[in-house]
């Protein structure tokens, strides 16, 4: 396990569930990138990853391109 992301999973899983609702929130307005993500939710950037990753996995946003060599990230169309 990455000392970087080591911490985020001894959170809680309602405080994981909030985090995750504040970015879907925030994507439903459309793609974005993880510093934009982090500016706007006042997330540290680690934990935007960190949920990223998990949204990812559970097919809740998807890649939707690149920008200024960041990835760029939306919710995905069910």
């Amino acid at each position: 396990m990455s000392r970087m992301f080591g911490r985020f999973f001894t959170q809680k899983r309602g405080d994981v569930r909030k985090q995750r609702k504040t970015i879907e929130d925030f994507l439903n307005g459309g793609p974005a990138s993880v510093s934009k993500i982090a500016e706007a939710t006042k997330f540290e950037t680690d934990l935007v990853v960190w949920n990223l990753m998990g949204m990812l996995r559970w097919g809740q946003v998807e890649v939707a391109g690149e920008d200024n060599h960041e990835m760029v990230y939306k919710m995905k169309e069910v």
